[in-house]
């Protein structure tokens, strides 16, 4: 053997590599796919095997983003993620109206977060700390007033009918349907940043611009998940 050469005869596929194609691929498919990468990692490794360990993990990745992408898209993937981050944001952005409605010093979030306010920006609470460790004490001081607001009301309940109306054509795909109905839910909150930032309100005119948004956020987050619920039962109906 030369002695320049870098053959190991006993050269192994990565076993990082492997375990990662373990949790990805299909068991159907593990074994047979495996078999086929080391067969040419092999062939590979005999005549350098640096090279062989650069072309298994790229084929690693490779093959791990195709059934990546397939699990993702998956339907019980997609209901999962439709179910939990909806909720997650619903109890996130209840806890901003209840801050935004009981808040007396902004400093006491943090430093800058008076002049976050003035620009609309609430959400810049979620990188306090104060907030996270006093979240569910802000929760506890919630009243039904907080979270009543009409305008908000009549915003949701249009685009509530437009994302119906979108569910309701046979051409609408899943992705198309989340994308619009999250858009939806989120398009209030970021005008009022914008509308905010381009016009120059008294401090106590900014509460209301930032509350409609905000509110329509909360008020959509429901129904844009059983929609889109709905939508992944349907086609789950039909793989059926």
């Amino acid at each position: 053997m030369s002695l320049y050469s870098d053959k190991e005869p006993d050269a192994k596929p990565p076993v990082l590599a492997n375990k990662v194609l373990s949790m990805l691929l299909p068991n159907r498919l593990l074994e047979s796919v495996l078999g086929d990468l080391e067969e040419e990692f092999n062939i590979l490794a005999k005549q350098n095997l640096k090279r062989a360990n650069q072309w298994y993990w790229q084929q690693t990745l490779e093959t791990s983003m195709i059934y990546l992408k397939k699990k993702l898209a998956s339907v019980e993937m997609l209901g999962r993620l439709n179910f939990y981050l909806p909720l997650i944001m619903f109890i996130t952005t209840a806890g901003l109206i209840v801050l935004l409605s009981i808040l007396s010093d902004p400093t006491s979030i943090s430093d800058t977060f008076w002049d976050e306010l003035l620009q609309g920006k609430i959400h810049m609470a979620l990188f306090s700390t104060h907030f996270w460790h006093n979240f569910w004490d802000i929760l506890a001081l919630a009243e039904w007033g907080m979270f009543i607001h009409f305008e908000s009301f009549i915003i949701s309940f249009f685009s509530i009918a437009l994302l119906l109306h979108l569910y309701k054509e046979q051409q609408a795909s899943i992705i198309k349907l989340a994308v619009s109905g999250y858009s939806l839910a989120f398009i209030p909150y970021i005008w009022a940043i914008i509308h905010i930032a381009n016009y120059h309100f008294e401090a106590n005119q900014i509460g209301p611009i930032v509350a409609t948004g905000v509110l329509c956020l909360l008020y959509l987050l429901p129904p844009v998940s059983y929609i889109i619920h709905r939508k992944l039962k349907q086609l789950q109906a039909e793989h059926l």
